[in-house]
């Protein structure tokens, strides 16, 4: 990373994709969990950028409301933006949904996190990702996918 003028060196970011199918609620980690792991993850020292389409600007608006200086770009990225911004991330931390697996395919660690209405050994990325599961999204544990996130994204 280039130094930016003034000496000020900028903070990595953690890319958040809350949502997913509208019609697949199931397969959704609840939108309160994302904003307690974003917390955490800003005060670990990480930028938080959140990405979905705009049906998803509600939940990036409940994120940015725990971490004020998170970044919602809900309803305004597309493939190529997301494609980009998942390179540059240290870390992505999403459902089980295209743009996850996006920016997963660019490299980035990512987390993806699976409900029992889908099986990871059919569809999720190898390699960098961690493959967290549990049959109900809302039994995962902030704590479990935090725990993930420390051992895959670099100290910032």
């Amino acid at each position: 990373k280039r130094p930016v003028a003034g000496g000020v060196k900028p903070r990595p970011y953690v890319m958040l994709i809350p949502g997913g199918s509208a019609h697949r609620l199931d397969k959704r980690w609840p939108p309160e969990k994302f904003c307690d792991l974003a917390a955490l993850l800003y005060d670990r020292g990480f930028d938080i950028v959140i990405i979905g389409g705009p049906q998803e600007s509600a939940i990036g608006r409940q994120i940015q409301q725990r971490v004020t200086k998170a970044r919602d770009l809900t309803g305004r990225t597309d493939f190529a933006s997301i494609a980009v911004m998942g390179a540059k991330a240290a870390l992505v931390v999403g459902n089980d949904t295209g743009p996850l697996h996006l920016a997963a395919a660019t490299g980035a660690p990512t987390i993806v996190l699976f409900s029992g209405a889908s099986d990871p050994m059919l569809s999720a990325a190898r390699d960098h990702v961690a493959v967290l599961q549990s049959p109900d999204l809302g039994d995962l544990d902030v704590s479990t996918v935090a725990q993930a996130a420390n051992a895959l994204a670099a100290n910032p």
